[in-house]
């Protein structure tokens, strides 16, 4: 019986250790924290990383490595591009917003929501042909 309370001791500091860690990954995010979609999602990601081991080592990226990376999403997906035989899609505000603020912050002159949602698409169904053809003769 001895060992069962500790174990639910343990239990118990784990709970407090966890709850703790998410309050200190709340608070040291700044409130007014200005990312491009608005949203905690780097809140979260911190919180359901940890683990009991110890984590991986983080690779740092260097400025040039993310200028690479941005210049290759920027060339697939921002391009500006004439849309020949549109059709209307429907979707939600919110996720319209989003759609603007990147094809307005991060696309040249010309790129508008419905090239970079098109792009999106586009690669999306490149990136899942094979996974849909195979569902297709399920």
């Amino acid at each position: 019986m001895k060992s069962d309370n500790s174990i639910n001791s343990t239990n118990a500091v784990n709970a407090t250790n966890t709850v703790n860690s998410d309050n200190t990954v709340n608070s040291t995010t700044p409130a007014n924290a200005d990312n491009l979609f608005d949203n905690e999602q780097t809140a979260t990601e911190a919180t359901t990383t940890t683990e009991a081991t110890e984590p991986p080592k983080q690779q740092r990226i260097g400025r040039q490595q993310r200028k690479s990376d941005f210049a290759e999403f920027k060339a697939t997906f921002l391009a500006p591009a004439k849309l020949v035989n549109r059709h209307a899609l429907n979707i939600e505000g919110d996720l319209w917003v989003q759609l603007e603020r990147v094809s307005r912050i991060l696309g040249d002159r010309g790129t508008t929501v419905s090239s970079y949602a098109n792009a999106i698409l586009a690669e999306h169904l490149k990136q899942y042909a094979e996974d849909i053809e195979i569902w297709r003769k399920l």
